[in-house]
């Protein structure tokens, strides 16, 4: 019986493991730095190639197709409607195209900025980072000529990635800082608030819930703190990614920008779930494997519990004491994660 649950774990880590990384949308690109979504179209800024590409992600194998060229460094890129807002760090300046037009031309937004990099977008607010100036500035996009008016201008240092909760806005530090801080934008004079240090050179930054996943550029990694903890902690999601420059929510995957890869690849934010579990030594669970039922020794409170497969999907909930056991007789022979709403987690095997 322990040759056989050896087996399976050693099958079981070697599967997770091949489940637990990137895989590649499309490749060939000319230095990828920033994307946007429109339905099943990706827009992607080409810094090293100075134009927009697009793909369509329904695609099995999509393929690259020019938007417009003859850009300055294209960075990050914003859709608002059909008006795809993109930063053009080389020549300091943000313009807009209409998506819908078959030959678009890019239009100038604004001008005489200092090596600009992300954009965010609040209302008719467009949050502007400026590394080279170490700033953040603001536009009102509904005016005709638009003059930035500077948010904050102290205490930052290269900052490039953005993203907002609620009034606060993050803000990434590429420089030996390292670090995340936050400000809060309805304060007219917003102070910086540390978040967190030790960061690989961050860029892209993109909040999903309370998880803000962040782009480790010198670190090539994507890494997430959770945003309502006081005092955060680091975790890595993904590592290996070839210096990663800016991410992407959609649907279940996140989006991950390849600079030096010169690619998109993303990963499956539904995997965290089980690779995040803690597995506890004490109580104990037995019989595992099994074929009819669990019981939990060390028990000293009833229970509330939830059987999850390796998909992350709930197949069985309950209550359990140290007197009673769970039947899992109907179980589908595989691993499975017995979770407390307490937070401990087993993993036993259904035979």
């Amino acid at each position: 019986m322990g040759k056989i649950f050896t087996l399976t774990l050693i099958i079981f880590l070697s599967y997770f493991n091949l489940l637990a990384q990137t895989t590649d949308v499309v490749t060939g690109l000319i230095g990828p730095a920033g994307i946007a979504l429109n339905g099943n179209i990706l827009y992607i800024s080409e810094s090293n190639g100075n134009k927009i590409s697009k793909i369509d992600i329904s695609e099995t194998t999509p393929t690259t197709t020019d938007v417009i060229t003859n850009l300055a460094g294209p960075n990050g890129l914003l859709l608002n409607g059909n008006e795809l807002y993109i930063v053009q760090g080389g020549a300091g300046k943000i313009s807009k195209i209409d998506i819908s037009e078959s030959s678009p031309t890019a239009i100038e937004v604004v001008a005489g900025l200092s090596n600009p990099g992300d954009i965010l977008l609040h209302g008719n607010d467009l949050y502007i980072a400026e590394l080279a100036a170490a700033k953040i500035s603001k536009i009102d996009i509904t005016e005709t000529n638009p003059i930035p008016t500077d948010v904050v201008t102290e205490g930052l240092s290269l900052p490039h990635g953005l993203a907002l909760n609620g009034s606060d806005l993050y803000i990434s530090m590429g420089s030996l800082l390292g670090k995340i801080s936050k400000i809060d934008i309805s304060d007219p004079m917003p102070s910086i608030i540390e978040v967190v240090t030790g960061l690989s050179s961050p860029r892209g930054i993109t909040l999903i819930e309370n998880e803000l996943y962040i782009a480790e550029f010198v670190g090539d990694k994507i890494s997430k703190i959770d945003i309502n903890s006081t005092m955060p902690i680091v975790t890595d999601v993904v590592t290996g990614v070839s210096r990663p420059f800016s991410t992407m929510h959609h649907q279940n995957n996140l989006y991950i920008v390849e600079l030096v890869g010169g690619k998109i690849s993303k990963f499956d934010l539904n995997l965290l779930s089980l690779e995040e579990f803690s597995i506890t030594s004490a109580p104990i669970i037995y019989p595992n494997p099994t074929s009819q039922m669990i019981q939990i020794s060390g028990l000293i409170n009833t229970e509330d519990y939830k059987i999850i497969n390796i998909y992350g999907a709930v197949v069985k909930v309950g209550r359990i004491s140290r007197t009673k056991n769970i039947n899992v007789q109907n179980l589908i022979n595989g691993i499975y994660f017995l979770k407390f709403k307490e937070g401990n987690t087993f993993k036993f095997i259904k035979e």
